[in-house]
């Protein structure tokens, strides 16, 4: 059964290579020490022991884990190789009793490179987790005026006080308007019971944005991007505790402010509500 799993994991990792290539790019995971050599950094802070969600898992720390998985995480190396048994062992403890021990990674700019736990990432992935365990060290880039370098230290100012990370937005000032929209003073920090409860929320409203029939907003907007519209529309007070056919019924309202029939209209319609 194992084996299988992992036959099954490893002709889904061929395949997803051999599209990579076609298309020009790589077909293994990237690596920071190569995209850090590119960059100006500015120091690295230690975050501790954090869940991390396992889609923001992009690629490895060093070349040398890169060419055993594919860009998801994908395992790539033959059935009877060290690698493949470890990875089965993995999948036999996972289905077993759950895979708990924490891995190692560093962050840059809201995504995550593994330093130790590489197969453990690909297992959790296949079976689909959300959330791994991780010591996790954050790289600072150095603070400009661009666009991405406002964003992501909007973010870090965030999560200083939240401690919420799977978060993302595409545009400057959003992580004020969310705290600000759950009720929050600017530099007041999150309880516990508030991190839970927005996750909930959170965790809820994504499986709406992610269904097919919000196919007209996703690929415009992120998913914190449409939280905030729906923000917008109805009270944080009101919707965290909203049930999922509530929120499926508040949702529609997004849909229809973005009809396919007048797209452009409810593209600008968004774009105002986003950077009001």
């Amino acid at each position: 059964m194992y084996l299988e799993e992992y036959r099954k994991a490893r002709q889904a990792g061929l395949k997803e290579a051999k599209v990579c290539q076609a298309r020009g790019g790589s077909p293994y995971l990237p690596v920071l020490d190569e995209i850090l050599s590119q960059e100006e950094t500015c120091g690295e802070v230690e975050l501790g022991l954090v869940d991390v969600p396992l889609e923001l898992i992009v690629g490895t720390r060093s070349a040398g884990r890169s060419r055993a998985l594919s860009r998801s995480f994908l395992p790539l190396m033959e059935e009877d190789s060290e690698f493949a048994g470890k990875w089965i062992a993995l999948c036999k403890a996972h289905m077993d009793e759950g895979i708990c021990d924490p891995i190692k990674v560093y962050e840059y700019m809201h995504t995550f490179y593994v330093v130790e736990g590489h197969k453990r990432v690909s297992v959790l992935r296949w079976f689909g987790a959300v959330n791994i365990p991780a010591q996790v060290t954050r790289v600072l880039p150095i603070r400009n005026d661009s666009k991405a370098s406002r964003i992501y230290y909007e973010f870090v100012d965030f999560y200083q006080l939240s401690g919420i990370n799977y978060l993302w937005f595409s545009g400057v000032g959003r992580f004020a308007r969310l705290q600000e929209a759950v009720g929050k003073a600017p530099d007041q920090p999150w309880t516990e019971e508030e991190r839970r409860s927005f996750f909930s929320f959170y965790t809820r409203f994504s499986a709406l944005f992610g269904d097919k029939s919000a196919k007209e907003l996703s690929g415009r907007l992120t998913t914190a991007d449409a939280m905030l519209l729906f923000l917008d529309i109805f009270t944080y007070d009101q919707v965290k505790d909203f049930t999922q056919t509530q929120l499926k019924s508040g949702f529609s309202q997004l849909r229809e402010a973005f009809s396919v029939k007048k797209p452009l209209q409810g593209l600008d319609l968004l774009k105002g509500l986003l950077n009001r």
